[in-house]
């Protein structure tokens, strides 16, 4: 494993908390999020192996940790709509790219990466 995974492994091991699994809305499909994910052109690129900015063409950047962790994928923006949502159309544009292989998404606990999402990965719906 490079040092670059270890090092965003032990930060996210140092949270107070677990970075929340991605769990997507009841309606998540239909939503204004999801739909500017599929607009706009995200410009942004990866700050480490966890994170990345994301610069979606209407609006200003921000960071998103999109990663596996733990078995889970784990995702948070530090915008206000995932604030107060938990969805946001930064963390929906990391997934629509990630689903159309336009995104590598690392495993912390392995160091693998992957190109599009593994088969055995399971990301549920609200509860």
């Amino acid at each position: 494993m490079s040092l670059g995974v270890e090092q965003a492994a032990a930060s996210i091991e140092r949270q107070l908390g677990e970075p929340p699994r991605l769990r997507f809305p009841t309606d998540w499909t239909l939503s204004a999020s999801w739909e500017r994910a599929q607009r706009e052109h995200d410009t942004g690129g990866p700050v480490s192996p966890a994170e990345r900015v994301v610069l979606l063409s209407e609006g200003k950047p921000h960071r998103v940790l999109f990663a596996i962790y733990d078995g889970a994928l784990r995702a948070e923006c530090d915008c206000d709509g995932f604030r107060y949502r938990g969805w946001c159309a930064h963390v929906a544009s990391c997934w629509w790219r990630w689903v159309r292989s336009d995104l590598s998404v690392v495993d912390l606990d392995t160091g693998d990466t992957h190109v599009s999402p593994p088969w055995w990965l399971s990301v549920g719906g609200e509860r």
